[in-house]
């Protein structure tokens, strides 16, 4: 059955069903002009959204219904995680084609209400309209954080720490076998389709002390650069210390490329990268956080990396960006062109180094 055939407020009233996970902060859900819920005293609420667009960011080679529902939520969660917050409710405003099943729309409601779910959000209303052209889909998700302790870009410290909480660069090999329709990948695949936002780590790196933090969600280049600008302080990694899967490293070899390129420019992992005082790790709390780097004062904000042979390069701000020419259907695909190119330039670069 197409979605016209049942109506906005009937296809409304098929989806309402199970989305509110936490009734105590629900005072009306979905069916009003507004959704009324209740805030916490003395902390402050996020609020992030994030949109998909059929073509863009999921195509149906690569990600079914479910999957799209779970992405989205997960990417908007994993914004609020990286504040150091608690994710309480969310919205979801939905343009459908006119071509549009309602069985579609239901597996991918039943994507954002599992990610919901799992993370304690309640779904508490949204609005739905008609498109000529692709799916659109946009979901808000609001969160609370106790008074002045969200986590900032901005607020990395000379000395802090650099880490992340786990491999980088998984989802755009998922997404780079998912593309080829090549066998096995299957963890890397996993974290592409279903990406999950690290709001333990989150809560975690807040109640220790963390200075600051980014959500990896355009690849960790980019995250690194943002901090290191808005904080005002250079950033130094050391590429040995990036975690990588296993399968990160074979499918470099499979498609000749430098394994951390799909670190640095693939995107879309959701760990979390952030700034941390040394003291924090002596204490104990941080156990299993991945330490790549250091932060110092500089009369620049820059990110370097260096390597086990001793050479240091810039690692430039690149990433995905949705306003660059040459897309490719599917999130990430031009992000990992980009990689290769960026990937090549510094191998020049640190060639060049090693002869001066």
């Amino acid at each position: 059955m197409r979605v016209k055939e049942c109506g906005e407020f009937g296809f409304i009233d098929s989806i309402k069903e199970d989305t509110i996970v936490d009734p105590s902060t629900v005072t009306v859900g979905i069916g009003d002009d507004c959704a009324v819920y209740s805030a916490e005293p003395n902390r402050e609420q996020l609020i992030t959204t994030d949109m998909m667009v059929a073509g863009i960011h999921f195509s149906p080679k690569t990600t079914k219904p479910f999957d799209v529902g779970y992405r989205l939520g997960a990417a908007n969660i994993s914004d609020i995680a990286a504040m150091g917050g608690t994710p309480r409710q969310a919205v979801i405003a939905v343009a459908l084609p006119d071509d549009m099943t309602v069985e579609y729309m239901h597996r991918l409601f039943d994507g954002l209400k599992s990610v919901c779910h799992k993370y304690g959000v309640n779904l508490i209303g949204g609005d739905t309209v008609k498109t000529d052209g692709p799916l659109v889909l946009s979901v808000t998700v609001i969160g609370d954080v106790p008074t002045g302790k969200a986590l900032l870009r901005s607020g990395a410290k000379p000395g802090d720490l650099v880490a992340v909480t786990g491999p980088v660069g998984s989802s755009a090999v998922g997404l780079g076998a998912l593309l080829a329709g090549v066998d096995g990948y299957e963890v890397a695949k996993a974290i592409h389709k279903r990406p999950e936002p690290q709001v333990a780590w989150g809560l975690r790196l807040r109640h220790a002390g963390a200075h600051s933090a980014n959500d990896i969600s355009d690849g960790l280049a980019s995250e690194l650069n943002e901090i290191a600008k808005a904080s005002g302080v250079v950033i130094t990694i050391q590429a040995e210390n990036i975690p990588l899967l296993d399968e990160t490293r074979q499918w470099a070899k499979e498609t000749n490329k430098d394994p951390l390129s799909f670190a640095y420019f693939g995107g879309e992992d959701f760990q979390l990268v952030t700034t941390v005082p040394a003291k924090a790790f002596q204490r104990g709390d941080l156990t299993g956080l991945h330490v790549i780097g250091h932060v110092t004062a500089g009369d620049e904000p820059v990110v370097y990396v260096e390597t086990g042979e001793g050479f240091k390069t810039k690692l430039p701000a690149k990433g995905y960006n949705h306003f660059t020419e040459d897309k490719a259907t599917d999130g990430k695909a031009t992000a990992l062109k980009t990689a290769t190119t960026a990937t090549a330039s510094t191998a020049t670069k640190q060639k060049e180094d090693s002869h001066e």
